[in-house]
């Protein structure tokens, strides 16, 4: 004969079945790579751009990155993350605790310079995720024998209404059509990853981005080696205003680890400020030299928060 369970029972039954369900529901957190979209090592050249077209050497540096699936999350997925390898790495390398975790070495003033500190050869990502640990994730420069990877400096020119304009002349009523030095050494990735890669990025004085490109594989309409110009529409500036222009090629080597896709890249990249015409009608005036939005840009200063 079925007998009436206790009330007091029936709220212990229900609520361990609620338990349950959320502790299955807290461990179903899947694998690193449902967090993790793609690591990326690299060395790069970086150049400040002069008004009359002047490139000048700033730095060479070697960085690395780790870029989460949900770049909008409202904190870091990846935590404790580091980086070991030859040369200065040997020690390891830890990289920052921002939801896209960083890490630079100490610059040089050439790429033969930074090679003697982070050698051509194989280094290795360790990391931590929601869906567990990464160890020993591999990332190799492959320098072929006399072929230099690094892409060439790179130089670039403004247009307005189809005609060159001055970066110390800038109309903001009109879109500026941005293009660049052809990316000689660009080309296709056999491995149907990523091809080679070129950035645009527009900054405020402040040191503030308000316009990308786009993100290698996270962004499929992001500029490809190919591509020769990058319009910026008139609605993202403002009159009597300086801006920064920061236009990388990226030469990309790919693999992928358990699921990790994997970009190693030569880089270069060149720094160009910009000013409207006109008076200015912000509430907090930009500085003589504008706040380093890059850490690239080591002529300049990072703003205070």
């Amino acid at each position: 004969m079925n007998k009436l369970l206790p009330i007091t029972t029936l709220f212990m039954l229900v609520f361990f079945s609620i338990g349950l369900s959320a502790s299955v529901d807290d461990n179903s957190i899947g694998k690193p790579s449902d967090h993790v979209d793609y690591v990326v090592m690299g060395k790069s050249i970086n150049h400040r751009q002069s008004v009359g077209a002047k490139l000048n050497l700033l730095n060479t540096v070697f960085f690395a990155e780790i870029f989460p699936i949900k770049l909008n999350s409202s904190s870091p997925t990846i935590t404790d993350a580091y980086l070991i390898g030859p040369g200065d790495a040997k020690v390891g390398m830890e990289f920052s605790n921002e939801k896209v975790p960083f890490l630079a070495g100490i610059r040089g003033w050439s790429i033969p310079e930074l090679t003697k500190r982070y050698p051509d050869d194989t280094y290795y990502f360790n990391f931590n995720t929601p869906g567990g640990i990464i160890r020993n994730l591999p990332a190799t420069f492959a320098q072929q024998k006399n072929i230099d990877n690094n892409p060439g400096p790179i130089k670039i020119t403004l247009f307005q209404n189809n005609k060159i304009t001055q970066p110390d002349f800038i109309n903001p009523n009109y879109d500026i059509k941005v293009t660049w030095s052809p990316f000689e050494k660009g080309e296709r990735d056999p491995n149907n990853i990523i091809d080679d890669m070129i950035y645009v990025i527009l900054g405020n004085c402040h040191g503030e981005e308000i316009e990308h490109s786009g993100h290698a594989i996270s962004n499929k309409d992001a500029l490809t080696f190919d591509k020769r110009e990058f319009v910026i529409s008139s609605d993202k500036l403002e009159s009597g205003e300086i801006y920064q222009l920061e236009v990388e090629h990226s030469n990309m080597e790919t693999d992928s680890y358990r699921n990790i896709e994997i970009i190693v890249t030569y880089a270069a990249t060149t720094f160009l400020d910009f000013k409207t015409k006109g008076n200015s009608s912000e509430l907090i005036e930009c500085p003589v030299n504008p706040y380093a939005m890059d850490g690239g840009q080591t002529d300049r200063i990072k703003k205070l928060n």
